[in-house]
């Protein structure tokens, strides 16, 4: 049973669209890998994959990632998990230029790091993401 959702994300339309969901807001990428390590040693439980969709490190500048807070002990496969994520980026982005995108292909990188957010909280829980009904 899920006790507290965290979203760890650097992506200003999932902040903007999940605010009710406890929330931490991160600079770039890396930061958001980083962070999330930091949550599972203090006991959080990875939620949904680091690196979820077929967007590489480094071609997407966006990553949201959920994690239970929970603080129980240690969960190795969430550790497992979020290293491999963190060795995978270090690898890719090692000697890898800083691209720079347009306004328009970044609001694209932020949709699909939406979508991919919202179907990980769809299957953690279908009424996190029902629409507000509007009177």
């Amino acid at each position: 049973m899920v006790q507290k959702l965290l979203i760890i994300s650097n992506n200003p339309k999932v902040m903007a669209t999940f605010s009710t969901i406890a929330q931490c807001c991160c600079d770039d990428y890396q930061q958001v890998l980083y962070q999330t390590r930091n949550k599972i040693h203090a006991g959080a439980l990875l939620l949904t994959h680091p690196l979820a969709g077929s967007v590489k490190p480094g071609e997407s500048p966006y990553r949201s990632v959920v994690v239970d807070e929970r603080e129980e002990a240690l969960d190795l496969r969430s550790l497992e998990v979020i290293e491999a994520a963190i060795d995978r980026f270090n690898t890719l982005m090692a000697g890898a230029r800083a691209r720079s995108y347009d306004e328009q292909t970044l609001q694209d990188f932020q949709l699909i790091d939406y979508q991919l957010l919202k179907s990980g909280l769809e299957s953690i829980d279908p009424a996190l993401t029902r629409e507000p009904v509007r009177l």
